[in-house]
């Protein structure tokens, strides 16, 4: 048991030599603070951090200020936000000239009419369309039926006011053209 006991005193020094207490560091430039320092300038600045980081440290308004007069609201107005809503409606648009045009009759052929046309879209208030019609001959065929669905269903921005009726030209092209 003396043998045991020698050795595993050894293991011990060996262990609190290699892993002991560290020297302190003496060198000033190899430390690294988070404290702000005095800029010169009367403000603080950030050892390392860049313009964008004193940016994004700075200040804001004290909790419970109520925002700037110009942005309250901003989200809803009394009419729809054209520039958004249109956006919508051209990417609609698009879908229906890329596929509206193959819609097939009861007989499995696309039988148009083809062409340019008008919808009208019923644009909610709340920001979903509630319902759009098309004009004849394109009313009653599946061309037509198509591009009414792709108009029934989209999202734009809400706004307070009334529902609002816009007419939007579209294009029902003929496969293979």
């Amino acid at each position: 048991m003396g043998t045991r006991l020698r050795f595993g005193g050894i293991l011990l020094l060996a262990y609190v030599a290699a892993c002991g207490p560290k020297k302190p560091v003496d060198d000033a430039a190899s430390t690294k603070t988070d404290a702000p320092k005095d800029d010169g300038t009367g403000g603080v600045k950030w050892e390392g951090a860049s313009d964008d980081d004193k940016q994004a440290r700075a200040p804001g308004p004290p909790a419970g200020t109520p925002p700037p007069a110009a942005t309250v609201g901003q989200n809803r107005t009394d009419s729809y936000d054209k520039e958004h809503t249109e956006i919508t409606l051209r990417r609609a648009s698009r879908q229906v000239k890329e596929h509206c045009g193959e819609a097939k009759d009861e007989n499995g052929k696309a039988s148009g009419p083809w062409g340019k046309t008008t919808v009208s879209v019923n644009l909610g208030h709340n920001g979903r369309s509630k319902g759009a019609t098309i004009q004849a001959p394109y009313d009653t065929k599946p061309t037509g039926r198509c591009a009414v669905q792709a108009f029934s269903s989209l999202t734009f921005p809400p706004w307070s006011g009334a529902d609002t009726t816009i007419e939007w030209e579209i294009e029902l092209v003929q496969p293979g053209k």
